[in-house]
């Protein structure tokens, strides 16, 4: 007798533990918080589904039916139901008023699913376990439910589906689908992708109503919620606000905020509020709340922004203060190479031609870079071409194309480099191939029709099998080759025309162990040599002021946490920069000007293997520029 009364005991605490563990313990203890904080956004994150075999329920799954780290959902309205869930988290909001729930909210496939018993009692729905038949049944204004995991079925009304189409078991829990239950209770529910949340709103059954939601219903005005993440905050805090206002109606709403900033730069109380105002115009009451802020400095207002600016945002500050903080500071080490297998050919003089000719013409006999940059100054509209001329009478010399930037002829100087460097940069045309035939002369580029007063830049990396030489022609607009044998050298006239060593720089940069703002300079021609070469025509030395044409390769092995800056020094700027294989515009629109604000080009965590940068000056931005690594400590 001994023995089968403690088999039945234990049968008994089996199945109670059993219970616990499929419906939880939501509803055990009920805590309504009057202040809420948001989730972070950071750990919102979609778990792959798997079916109910992935989870075996046992004795170690199993929780005790006291257990106090669970919190129900808040007692709901009579009326309506408002509810807030986030992917991935346990906290939720209904009504709002702040609850817990023992098991995260896990994304689906344009629904979600969501703990039974805690989505039940905030609904107004009994959720029980019936010992007799081991399921969990739940009735609901359509439908009586039961759940039936281990036997795989979900049973309505009688008639049995698979259960895999109506919840999961996780951690020995049941979550329900939250479409698929919507059909038997009659709730309205949406994600919000802007705020990364489920939104629910239930109209219950009472004081005539039907149990559906009725659109019909006179509209109910908004309600204005948020809160905090603290009440208290140092100068230069960021603030986390997290806006749980919603519409009754579930209609959209509008916010006005006063006083909401990310950050406060002098100690006081300041008074936060927010009104929303629905589709129809109905305006809620006003929901304020004070926050203190203290003496003491988290960080400064020049610091704030380097911190908390997102990647691509151009920060505009006075002169006195960035070269307060950018400027006199130590040079990074740097290991520089120039890789000398790819000449480098510049046609920049004239820049401004006022008359047709041939601007300039170099042999090439395996890689080179092509580069040129011209303005029309004449009153008629001509033609901008590159010609190709193979002078070994017998071989057939092919040209290779394997890189190219290149755009259309515009008035916008900063315009027409910037897009010529951005193509050039991203690199993704596929390599190709002109055969010039043994004696002939061919055209390698055409320009369209090139109007008074339009600029024009192209970039090219060639690859040949044997000599040929390229000329950068001004012509007639439409014309053929025989019109180019009575045009003559035009003269050199400043800029930068000529045949360069190099065209490459690359950069090796030790930002692992630095601890003050410090920085890398292109373009000076000091700490940044400018490229020497020879004028093909002159037979004259040249120098590439600016390093037009040349790209750079910078790499940073294991870099600390850092934001990387760049501010112009020169003048105007406008160039893209690539980083770690992504194009950043800088800036995001417009031009930059010389002391006036910096681009944040690229942020790291300090846990990366690497960061790479690649640049080549654009055609009308100045230099120097500054590529400031700020420091940035733990917070």
């Amino acid at each position: 007798m001994r023995g089968t009364n403690g088999m039945k005991k234990a049968v008994k605490l089996c199945k109670t533990a059993l219970a616990a563990c499929l419906i939880g313990t939501a509803g055990l203890t009920a805590v309504v918080e009057p202040a809420f904080a948001a989730p972070s956004a950071e750990n919102a994150s979609a778990a792959p589904l798997t079916s109910t075999a992935d989870k075996q329920i046992t004795a170690a799954t199993m929780a005790p039916e006291n257990n106090t780290n669970a919190t129900s959902a808040p007692q709901a309205s009579k009326e309506t139901v408002y509810m807030l869930f986030y992917p991935g988290q346990t906290q939720a909001f209904v009504n709002g008023s702040r609850s817990t729930l023992d098991i995260p909210v896990e994304a689906a496939d344009k629904t979600a699913y969501v703990p039974a018993k805690w989505l039940g009692e905030a609904l107004g729905f009994p959720v029980k376990w019936n010992e007799s038949t081991n399921t969990v049944q739940m009735i609901t204004p359509k439908a009586f439910v039961e759940f039936d995991s281990a036997g795989g079925t979900v049973s309505i009304n009688g008639k049995s589906e698979p259960f895999s189409g109506a919840g999961v078991i996780r951690d020995g829990r049941l979550l329900v689908r939250l479409d698929w239950l919507s059909a038997y209770i009659g709730y309205k529910a949406t994600y919000n992708a802007e705020m990364k949340r489920y939104e629910l709103l239930y109209v219950k059954a009472g004081s005539g109503q039907s149990g559906f939601y009725n659109d019909t219903l006179p509209n109910a005005r908004p309600v204005a919620l948020f809160d905090t993440n603290k009440d208290t905050y140092r100068i230069g805090e960021p603030v986390r606000y997290t806006d749980v206002s919603y519409d009754p109606d579930m209609d959209p709403i509008s916010r006005e905020w006063s006083n909401r900033l990310d950050a406060f730069f002098e100690p006081g109380a300041y008074a936060i509020s927010l009104t929303v105002t629905d589709s129809k115009g109905n305006e809620s009451e006003t929901y304020k709340k004070v926050v203190t802020i203290t003496n003491e400095i988290y960080l400064s207002p020049f610091d704030y922004k380097v911190y908390n600016e997102p990647v691509g945002t151009f920060v505009k500050d006075e002169e006195a203060t960035l070269r307060k903080y950018l400027r006199d500071i130590p040079q990074l080490p740097n290991v520089v190479k120039h890789p000398a297998d790819r000449p480098l050919i510049v046609s920049d003089s004239p820049e401004t031609f006022y008359k047709k000719g041939f601007l300039y013409q170099e042999s090439v006999n395996g890689k080179a870079r092509l580069y040129a940059d011209h303005v029309n100054g004449m009153n008629e509209k001509v033609q901008f071409a590159i010609i190709v001329r193979n002078p070994d009478p017998e071989k057939t010399v092919v040209v290779k194309t394997t890189n190219q930037g290149e755009v259309y002829p515009s008035i916008y100087a900063n315009l027409i480099g910037n897009e010529a460097s951005l193509e050039f940069l991203q690199g993704e045309r596929k390599p190709e191939s002109l055969a010039v035939g043994p004696g002939q002369t061919v055209f390698y580029k055409k320009m369209p029709d090139f109007y008074p007063g339009q600029g024009m830049n192209v970039i090219y990396d060639v690859e040949t099998d044997g000599e040929v030489y390229f000329s950068f022609v001004a012509m007639d607009a439409g014309a053929d080759l025989s019109s180019v044998g009575n045009l003559s050298q035009l003269e050199y006239t400043g800029n930068v025309r000529g045949t360069f060593d190099w065209s490459e720089v690359q950069w090796t940069v030790d930002a692992r162990g630095f601890d003050k703002p410090s920085s890398l300079t292109i373009g000076d021609g000091t700490s940044d040599l400018f490229v020497t070469g020879a004028d093909f025509y002159t037979k004259k030395e040249s120098l590439n002021l600016g390093n037009y044409g040349v790209v750079y390769k910078i790499h940073i092995p294991e870099p600390r946490k850092m934001s990387v800056l760049l501010l112009p020094r020169g003048g105007v700027f406008k160039s893209p920069f690539k980083v770690n294989g992504k194009i950043v515009q800088v800036p995001a629109s417009g031009v930059m000007m010389d002391y006036q604000g910096y681009t944040i080009i690229a942020r790291t965590t300090g846990t990366e293997k690497s960061l790479d940068l690649e640049f080549t000056p654009a055609a009308g931005s100045a230099f120097p520029v500054d590529v400031i690594f700020y420091p940035l400590d733990a917070k």
